[in-house]
């Protein structure tokens, strides 16, 4: 939903179309229409038109009563960051595609660990039994116990992964990577790059996100990023285009005023492979634009012509950029 759209309802300045895309849209979920209720209330106490910090301080009120993060004890592992959540039972079942395979790794029926992976260097679509879809990169895996989807939907995420994530209000939708970082959601769409030895990345499409770092939560809305950074254990907010953030669910690669080293960073993630830059590489100009992945032959070929690059291979796992 376009914020501009919901300013004009809230406002009384939207159209009827508007006004029935603002009606529609309160009524797909319980969150929608609690923020719809605060900024009307908010609108009658200021008694002036809404603007746009207006919706986000009423979006981070909301999340605030939602998400609840107690004091943790445990200063070893994970950080346990849980919220409140609704108890309501669910029937385990998975869809899933050729590419990938389960594994048990428990006995116990409750405890029993369960891991999808997608292959070495293709990516995949999956959808999990609460409804939510997955669209994952090459060499990525996920895995979640036999209890998921009773009390909470909780899965550990290593590699990379596009979510559209089910709405429940009562089972907050919890990612936990390798890095410690919980992402949390009620149900919105976003892309998590968690790679060990990595800066871990979330970009955000729809929605609003909770990503618990260090014990503190940090709430990233459609068209922002966070980078939390390996090595000095901080964390960067800042913009991101929609494209990209939903690139992998699109199955396109965009780039925008990349030169060859960022071009070869896009495609050792999209492919897991190995790009070598010759300095001769980066004379070129920088390329703007999104390309459909047809293979990495075909993407390759359209890059060249479209960028004026040369490549070649130095094995199956490796390209060269002169």
């Amino acid at each position: 939903m376009n914020w501009e759209t919901i300013l004009n309802y809230v406002n009384g300045e939207s159209s009827f179309e508007e006004m029935q895309q603002v009606l529609d849209w309160a009524n797909e979920q319980t969150e929608h229409r609690y923020l719809l209720t605060y900024l009307e209330r908010k609108k009658k106490q200021l008694e002036h038109p809404l603007k746009q910090n207006d919706i986000d301080e009423q979006w981070l009120h909301l999340l605030n009563r939602i998400f609840e993060l107690p004091k943790s004890n445990n200063k070893k592992g994970f950080q346990r960051s849980y919220w409140l959540t609704g108890v309501a039972a669910s029937l385990l079942l998975l869809c899933f595609f050729g590419w990938l395979y389960v594994q048990n790794t428990k006995y116990q029926i409750d405890n029993t660990v369960q891991t999808l992976k997608s292959a070495q260097n293709v990516g995949g679509h999956l959808v999990l039994p609460d409804g939510t879809r997955v669209f994952m990169a090459p060499n990525s895996k996920i895995s979640y116990t036999h209890s998921f989807g009773t009390a909470k939907r909780e899965i550990q995420l290593t590699g990379e992964a596009f979510f559209e994530v089910k709405h429940d209000e009562h089972k907050p939708f919890i990612i936990r990577t390798d890095n410690h970082l919980a992402v949390t959601v009620l149900g919105t769409s976003f892309n998590v790059y968690a790679r060990p030895k990595a800066n871990t990345e979330v970009k955000v499409a729809t929605g609003l996100v909770g990503i618990t770092a260090n014990n503190q939560t940090h709430y990233v809305k459609a068209g922002q990023q966070l980078i939390y950074q390996l090595n000095t254990h901080q964390v960067i907010i800042k913009d991101v285009d929609a494209q990209d953030a939903s690139s992998l669910q699109n199955q396109t690669l965009f780039f925008k005023d990349d030169d060859a080293d960022d071009i070869a960073e896009k495609l050792e993630r999209w492919y897991n492979i190995k790009i070598e830059v010759q300095p001769s590489a980066r004379k070129h100009a920088r390329f703007s634009g999104e390309m459909k992945d047809t293979g990495i032959d075909n993407l390759l070929h359209g890059l060249s012509y479209a960028t004026g690059l040369h490549y070649s291979y130095k094995n199956p796992h490796t390209v060269i950029l002169f």
